[in-house]
């Protein structure tokens, strides 16, 4: 791991610098155009098969080795978020309302150091190795994996397994989080609307108060968490937007809501909508009501490969380490990296990204999130170490 070590610090100062430039110029999902070119830039020095515009402003490089086996594909998202910048960083965001506050800079800059290093060691790769540059990973339901899928990435070569980092705050640098199975939700997104009648407010009885059916329906909707689902079982229903009344002295005609589902236990993902759709109907008619719902299916459950999954741990622990694993429980958040695990034997693995002398740690979308750049190296030397050991292992 001497000689891996020493390839990395080589090319650390340039990947940082990468990293920063990325941070400084963030790009909403859909329009990583500036991001695309310096990736697909980075690539070709490499003398890598590069492919532009896959599913979107999407890159993937190809790396032959010079031993014939199976395919591997690495993934790093590269788009940003709509969020105001408040780190403070002599780096920080020059494009006012967008940051990267979820560390996608973070993983391209990882994936591209660790093209970079595997490209020197070609002729110990037996297959190939697929370094895939998603973009709209923030933009559900569609988001980009789906897109680059349907656009032939898992395709000639056809790969055999994938694998997948995301920074992790609640870890510290030096840390990697491991779950298998399920490890994060399904994560849908609904859209609600009452209909009343409007009115006079000083004679409610004269018209169809939407807002108070609204509220009825917002509260009746938990009762579906707390008394339809099994206790042992885990879902979220959370509505996060309402709209609705004109007027103080108006009675309100049309309340709109928009929310998410989160299910972290695989067989609700039929059963919630029906339930949704049966409480919402049935009190909103209470109240003279009238209900709508837009249900949109979103990025599925990530499920880790369990065998893949101890194969990954084993090297880690012998090429970082026992102390660098750590088991990590499923997340409630979503991922789209879901749809290439419903394809291949996947694993999506937790990156710590949290210095420890952090005074706060702050979560994934702050405004204020900062990730010491000490996981660069960490993330680079796992993804080759994993590369080079699993293509070997399954030649």
């Amino acid at each position: 791991m001497e000689e891996l070590e020493k390839q990395i610090s080589e090319i650390l100062e340039h990947i940082i610098s990468i990293r920063r430039h990325i941070h400084q110029n963030p790009e909403l999902g859909y329009e990583e155009k500036a991001t695309s070119e310096l990736v697909a830039k980075e690539l070709k020095s490499l003398c890598l098969k590069v492919e532009e515009g896959v599913g979107g402003y999407g890159v993937v490089g190809i790396l032959e080795g010079d031993r014939p086996g199976k395919t591997l594909l690495l993934r790093a998202d590269m788009d940003a978020l709509p969020i105001e910048e408040e780190t403070g960083l002599p780096f920080s965001s020059k494009v006012a309302g967008i940051m990267h506050a979820c560390g996608h800079d973070i993983h391209t800059a990882i994936l591209l150091g660790a093209a970079k290093v595997l490209s020197k060691y070609k002729d110990r790769i037996c297959g190939q190795i697929k370094f895939v540059f998603q973009p709209a990973e923030e933009c559900s339901p569609q988001g980009g994996a789906k897109a680059m899928i349907d656009a032939g990435i898992l395709k000639n070569p056809k790969v055999d397994y994938s694998l997948a980092l995301h920074v992790m705050p609640q870890l510290y640098v030096g840390e990697i989080g491991l779950c298998s199975g399920p490890c994060t939700a399904k994560s849908d997104r609904f859209f609600l609307k009452v209909t009343g009648k409007s009115g006079h407010a000083s004679a409610p009885h004269q018209g169809i108060d939407a807002l108070v059916a609204a509220a009825d329906v917002i509260s009746s909707m938990q009762t579906i968490v707390s008394r339809r689902i099994d206790p042992r079982d885990s879902v979220v229903i959370s509505i996060g937007k309402i709209t609705g009344g004109q007027r103080y002295n108006v009675i309100c005609d049309k309340v709109e809501m928009e929310g998410t589902v989160r299910i972290m236990t695989p067989g609700y993902e039929d059963e919630i909508k029906e339930y949704m759709n049966q409480v919402g109907k049935g009190v909103a008619y209470g109240h003279g009501a009238f209900f709508e719902m837009n249900y949109l299916e979103g990025y599925p459950m990530v499920i880790n490969d369990a065998r893949l999954t101890q194969k990954v741990k084993e090297i880690l622990i012998e090429k970082m380490g026992k102390d660098t694993i750590k088991d990590i429980p499923q997340e409630t958040s979503g991922e789209d990296f879901s749809f290439i695990s419903q394809e291949v034997p996947s694993v999506y693995m937790k990156l710590g990204s949290s210095s420890r002398n952090t005074k706060e740690i702050l979560p994934l979308h702050n405004s204020r999130v900062i990730f010491d750049e000490g996981c660069i190296p960490i993330g680079i030397k796992a993804l080759v170490a994993l590369s080079m050991e699993l293509l070997q292992q399954e030649e």
